[in-house]
């Protein structure tokens, strides 16, 4: 069993105390799940009005035939029969901006926390936690929703990869089906923690980075609304790099000291391992993404479409689709 050494745990060792085995791991564990339940079920609340007010922008802009989304889809101007996929967008927003709130809690509450910061550890940990469970449950109905769509009707697409054929492609919504169902394992994974020991879940959780990118992917690819270079689109790209910096920070000082690299060549062929490189690999990836990232923001070239390219149509009776 995992102890605590008299003079506390290092900082960002507490994830390892976490998943000590003792005889209650499994009580603690429902009591965990039980209190951030009850903190989830106050967010999703929050959540569904600002879905709401998304929801209500997005049918206006379709009323007053100025949303970009009709210049791909001319079929979609019709905002009352096509309710189900403005609400399915609004819900998409919701948890695109829940999924950036946890994961730079995440990142935030694994490394080691600046002295500027007066929110603890363990407070930053527990929104973690109640913020993924919503992110689940905004892409699940962002999905679910999706479903109902008449232009579309079909729950499978919405659950399966490369199911979907609506325009603009089945290649970005399978990307957002995948960070679906890598999310809800990824998230729950901490309340099994004692069971599949500490090594295991550290190793799992790390992919939660990739999940986000998956679901940043999916908006920029598939989000009509993001479709064309605007604002928006250069905003979604610019909130990307606070992620990408506290990921450097993150892995450039590790808060556990069996991640840390010594900083001397000599130091560095002595504990020469496969595990020491994949360490400077993803250091060196993590670094070259924020470069890239911040040149992209700073130049503007955020591959949206020109507009002028599209014709702003009037509705067709029938659409084909992608095959």
């Amino acid at each position: 069993m995992t102890t605590a050494r008299a003079d506390g745990p290092e900082p960002g060792e507490n994830e390892e105390l976490l998943v000590e085995r003792t005889d209650d791991a499994p009580r603690r564990s429902r009591g965990e799940l039980r209190t951030d339940l009850v903190a989830t079920s106050v967010e999703l609340v929050i959540a569904t009005v600002l879905t709401s007010a998304v929801f209500l922008l997005l049918y206006q802009r379709i009323e007053a035939d100025t949303s970009d989304t009709t210049l791909v889809m001319p079929f979609m101007n019709d905002a009352a029969m096509h309710w189900p996929y403005w609400l399915s967008q609004a819900f998409g927003w919701t948890a695109l901006l829940w999924s950036w709130v946890t994961v730079m809690l995440g990142l935030a509450v694994s490394g080691r926390s600046p002295d500027w910061l007066t929110i603890s550890p363990a407070r930053m940990e527990r929104l973690h936690r109640s913020t993924s469970l919503t992110t689940i449950v905004l892409i699940f109905a962002h999905a679910l929703v999706l479903s109902w769509d008449p232009a579309d009707p079909n729950l499978a697409g919405s659950f399966i990869p490369w199911m979907y054929s609506h325009p603009p492609g089945r290649f970005g919504v399978a990307l957002g089906v995948i960070a679906f169902w890598l999310a809800i394992p990824l998230g729950l994974s901490f309340y099994l923690r004692r069971r599949i020991g500490p090594r295991t879940w550290r190793i799992a959780h790390r992919f939660v980075i990739v999940v986000y990118i998956l679901g940043v992917w999916h908006t920029l690819l598939w989000g009509t609304n993001v479709w064309f270079d605007g604002w928006v689109r250069w905003l979604l790209w610019a909130l990307q790099i606070p992620v990408a910096v506290l990921l450097v920070a993150r892995l450039l000082a590790p808060a556990r000291r069996g991640e840390r690299l010594p900083l001397r060549l000599s130091e560095l062929r002595q504990r020469w391992s496969g595990g020491t490189l994949a360490r400077l690999g993803g250091r060196l990836v993590a670094v070259l993404a924020a470069v890239a990232l911040v040149v992209v923001v700073v130049t503007g070239s955020i591959g949206g479409r020109d507009r002028e390219d599209y014709d702003r149509t009037p509705a067709e009776t029938g659409h084909e689709h992608e095959h």
